[in-house]
């Protein structure tokens, strides 16, 4: 079967493809006078000192940073909810009930935000993901129902939360650190994607995002990507890869395969979502700048390559203006296809 997939990007103008240490002295012992009363000195009572609770959290504004302990943290507004969480591979996790402090109160708390800006959230091992301005204030997330795993046409109304309880109970160390992220609503009505739901959460800062963006998708099925999706994809812990170039540039994004594997077929996300049989029987993917820069790819030689990336940072930074917000690079891309 012929299958003809093109992937289309948003953005800025690009070059190319541009898709976070009594000694004692010896003397003469002086026996005291018959007539002198020897007293023994009083016991002064000390306490022991009080322990200075450590912080468990850095919040990072735009002019100020400050530092939170639990219980300062619990000393704000308290936001609470249900939250539930639908996997990468399809598996829900029923929501249950979590008890935090809300995004966009922690934001206040440190200056606050506006449009440009977003909130990155940072976790111990580095993992990181930046929620919009809007996300923040009016909760748009893409919600699922928790019995079918589909999204919800109607909405619900959704707050992004640091929580420091589920259950009535503080997280289990090991397995959540004491803060994580979660999406809560009022009612047991939905679960969200889970790589909203953070773990080990350990500090917050707010960030200038720069121009929105958002990656089109048009395959068997056509989707919109936007930047925090493929932040998130491309995170370590997850699908991100990278690339050093021959300048000793390093590039950090995801995989192209894994693009094309989302809108292959009806398998968005499930199982393996790169469906191999078609990319064997043989079609064309298209990626095309705003440009109309387009470079064409045989489904085979794409095929599980993760030499062949949709970078979006390079040294650790945003893309530059030339390149911005994505680039297609990597050592299986012919340097023409990529370099200005």
């Amino acid at each position: 079967m012929k299958l003809y997939l093109r992937l289309i990007l948003s953005g800025a103008l690009l070059t190319a493809l541009a898709f976070t240490f009594a000694a004692c002295s010896e003397g003469t012992e002086v026996e005291p006078s018959p007539a002198a009363e020897v007293t023994e000195a009083p016991v002064v009572a000390t306490e022991a000192p009080t322990e200075v609770a450590a912080p468990i959290l850095e919040i990072v504004g735009l002019n100020e940073s400050k530092f939170l302990t639990m219980e300062e943290l619990k000393a704000l507004p308290v936001t609470e909810g249900y939250a539930g969480l639908k996997s990468s591979t399809g598996k829900i996790t029923p929501p249950v009930i979590f008890k935090g402090v809300a995004l966009k109160d922690l934001a206040g708390f440190i200056g606050g935000m506006d449009e440009t800006t977003g909130f990155n959230v940072v976790a111990e091992d580095g993992y990181s993901i930046t929620y919009s301005f809007d996300q923040l204030q009016n909760g748009s997330f893409i919600a699922y129902d928790p019995a079918t795993g589909e999204e919800l046409k109607n909405p619900v109304e959704l707050t992004a939360i640091l929580a420091y309880e589920v259950d009535g109970k503080p997280f289990d160390a090991k397995q959540d650190g004491a803060l994580r992220l979660a999406i809560v609503s009022a009612e047991l009505n939905q679960v969200t994607d889970g790589h909203w739901s953070v773990k080990w959460v350990n500090k917050l800062e707010v960030k200038s995002l720069g121009a929105e963006w958002a990656l089109h998708l048009v395959g068997a099925l056509s989707e919109d990507t936007d930047r925090v999706s493929v932040e998130s994809c491309g995170a370590p812990q997850c699908h991100g890869s990278s690339w050093t170039d021959d300048k000793a540039q390093e590039w950090a994004g995801v995989p192209l395969w894994l693009f094309v594997g989302s809108v292959d077929d009806e398998i968005e996300h499930e199982g393996p979502a790169f469906n191999d049989a078609l990319a064997e029987a043989g079609y064309s993917v298209d990626v095309i700048a705003n440009d109309g820069y387009t470079v064409t790819f045989d489904a085979a030689r794409l095929n599980r390559n993760d030499n062949i990336l949709v970078a979006y940072k390079v040294n650790e930074n945003p893309l530059p203006d030339e390149f911005f917000p994505l680039r297609l690079v990597g050592s299986d891309l012919e340097k023409k296809k990529w370099s200005a």
